[in-house]
């Protein structure tokens, strides 16, 4: 299966120094496609809590459909005081963490496939992996200054180690992190920061993370030094052919770098775009994600929608799919064991029978079928997050914000 709950963070904190002024792109990239019609139940549809709808039967679609579903199991957090809950992610064993947001961050409730809640802890984001998860953790009462930490989840939710990414605050101030997820397992954390010392340079430092929280790497790889003070924002990813991505902002531009696996440069691109056009607009902070696609690219997600595709290898981004621009505001996972995609819908929208559908998409994006999730007899709601863990489970919160989930385990697995 594949990475989760978003894929990858991305902090951004201050505002951009100044720096060369490059030639002007031929043209700026076009707007966004309007998106797809949202999908509507079939009409004769059954009062049932789940129902799999076929749409194609072309070979490109064959094993992407599920020919059945498990019964759903349920799930209920007892949140922190003025917390609002949200999506549940299950890791590769069946065990499921629930998440809920207060003042203090996300904090994750793990529950057993049984539905038996155990330990609780926090991270953001959260990465699903063969067996627990990897987390990314600020600790901003560290001695001598806020501390990054790649933190490892047992699958019962237990500490399983953690590995500090920052640098030593007397040498360095923190800028921004990112930590996104490897679909073959494992993680790529990405930091930036700036010089206490002598012309205050900025640079950004990278770690590969086995599944079980083990860096990669003898070293972090350090690269992108540069005059200018600050990031405002940065953003990584790892393709499915296992090459990272990492794209920074430098003054109202971008620069990109691809990754070996050793840490080695593939590819290099400064000053390649200008950031408002990649990410939709002149705001200093985003939520970036860089999501992987089956044919080697990845994904650019600004602020809660796709928004550009960077082929694999490529240092300039490209036109999303009309598939996926037209889905622009979902979320992707790799689903039936990389056979395809899982497009996954955004929570919050206002649904008469609070249904919602996850599209089963082959690598081309061609669809294939449906899974409609319903509450019976619940009538209209705000719907909530549904989500798909490394094993092919699928979530589904009961509404927005809502603390109690239905789980149907492994539905999407191989």
């Amino acid at each position: 299966m594949r990475t989760a709950l978003p894929a990858v963070l991305a902090l951004s904190l201050a505002c951009g120094g100044g720096g060369p002024a490059p030639a002007p792109p031929s043209a700026s990239p076009p707007p966004p496609a309007a998106p797809d019609p949202v999908p509507t139940p079939p009409s004769a549809a059954p009062a049932a809590a789940l129902t799999i709808e076929r749409l194609d039967a072309s070979g490109e679609c064959a094993g992407l459909v599920p020919d059945g579903a498990p019964e759903p199991v349920i799930l209920a957090r007892a949140a922190p005081a003025d917390a609002t809950c949200g999506a549940a992610l299950s890791d590769g064993t069946g065990q499921v963490a629930a998440a809920a947001r207060d003042a203090g961050g996300t904090s994750w409730q793990v529950f057993d496939p049984g539905g038996a809640p155990g330990r609780t802890f926090r991270a953001w984001p959260l990465l699903t992996q063969p067996s627990g998860w990897l987390g990314l953790a600020q600790d901003d009462a560290a001695p001598g200054g806020p501390a990054v930490r790649v933190v490892a989840l047992a699958s019962d939710g237990a500490a399983a180690g953690a590995e500090t990414v920052s640098s030593d605050p007397a040498l360095a101030v923190l800028r921004g992190a990112s930590l996104a997820g490897d679909p073959s397992g494992g993680a790529l954390a990405l930091v930036a920061d700036t010089a206490v010392a002598g012309n205050h340079w900025s640079a950004l430092h990278a770690q590969r993370f086995d599944a079980a929280g083990a860096p990669r790497w003898a070293e972090p790889a350090r690269f992108g030094a540069r005059s200018e003070s600050d990031v405002t924002f940065l953003v990584g990813g790892v393709s499915r052919s296992g090459e990272a991505l990492a794209v920074w902002q430098r003054s109202a531009w971008v620069d990109v770098a691809w990754l070996d696996g050793a840490g080695g440069a593939l590819a290099v691109g400064e000053l390649v775009e200008r950031s408002a056009d990649l990410t939709g607009s002149s705001a200093l902070r985003h939520e970036l994600e860089l999501v992987p696609l089956l044919d080697g690219g990845l994904a650019l997600r600004a602020d809660g929608a796709f928004r550009r595709v960077y082929p694999r290898l490529a240092t300039t981004s490209a036109p999303l799919p009309g598939w996926l621009a037209g889905r622009a505001g979902w979320s992707l996972r790799f689903t039936r064991g990389n056979a395809g995609y899982a497009l996954l819908p955004p929570p919050g929208a206002a649904a008469a029978d609070c249904a919602q559908a996850i599209e089963l998409r082959a690598p081309s994006g061609r669809l294939c079928g449906r899974i409609w999730l319903r509450r019976p007899g619940v009538g209209a709601c705000t719907t909530g997050a549904v989500d798909q863990g490394w094993d092919g489970t699928v979530s589904q919160q009961d509404a927005q914000g809502a603390c109690s989930w239905r789980v149907w385990p492994r539905l999407l697995a191989r």
